[in-house]
């Protein structure tokens, strides 16, 4: 019996940069989970019907953890199967652009490169396709929350907290506020309707007060 697809939630956050184009409209991002540990992902890949137990699954992953890195510390990629390539890139110093071939005589690399980072690239083939809209289409998307962030200030500290409602929630009271503010300007012009037709009824009893002639 396979097991029940996990859905990935998606959020909702309001675009409030008024110089933006955007300003105003909602925009999704990922509702992000807890991080799996190490030994969690051992154990799922354990519950998930691997011959090996957690020990040796977790041994595995960690001497990963520690290859990985030292390879592509030496400017080696490192493509792990069906899932991807780990491969590094250099990260330009503020100013640290070379000008021209002159500048490379004696050139020491530390005084132009800021940071060596870590990236990874899906797999993109026909078979294995992990690249954005394809993998995409492996996930199964629930909306679930409009995310809000707020300043506060705690013991004399500015903080950033972030709130959640739920988007089921936000669109009921949506609803119903403009349920209600139909239902009070269709009572507003009833009644604007009403007094007119009174008037109009007094204006004819007014008539009726008046003595009639020739009698």
């Amino acid at each position: 019996m396979a097991a029940e697809k996990i859905a990935m939630g998606i959020n909702l956050r309001q675009n409030k940069n008024k110089q933006n184009s955007g300003y105003g409209k909602y925009y999704p991002e990922v509702d992000v989970q807890k991080t799996l540990s190490l030994r969690g992902f051992a154990q799922h890949m354990t519950n998930h019907g691997s011959p090996y137990g957690r020990a040796i699954v977790e041994g595995v992953l960690m001497q990963i953890t520690e290859c990985l890195p030292e390879l592509v510390a030496q400017g080696v990629p490192v493509q792990l199967g069906s899932l991807g390539t780990f491969y590094p890139t250099a990260e330009v110093k503020e100013g640290g652009a070379v000008p021209n071939i002159a500048a490379m005589d004696g050139l020491n690399p530390n005084d132009v490169v800021a940071a060596i980072h870590i990236r990874f690239l899906p797999d993109s083939t026909k078979l294995d396709n992990l690249s954005g809209p394809q993998f995409k289409n492996a996930c199964t998307l629930e909306l679930r929350n409009i995310v809000d962030t707020t300043v506060v200030e705690v013991d004399g500290k500015i903080k950033k907290v972030q709130t959640l409602k739920p988007i089921a929630t936000a669109v009921a009271e949506y609803k119903s506020g403009n349920a209600q503010g139909g239902n009070t300007g269709g009572n507003t012009g009833g009644g604007n309707n009403n007094t007119g037709g009174n008037t109009g009824g007094g204006g004819n009893t007014g008539g009726g007060n008046k003595e009639p002639i020739g009698d």
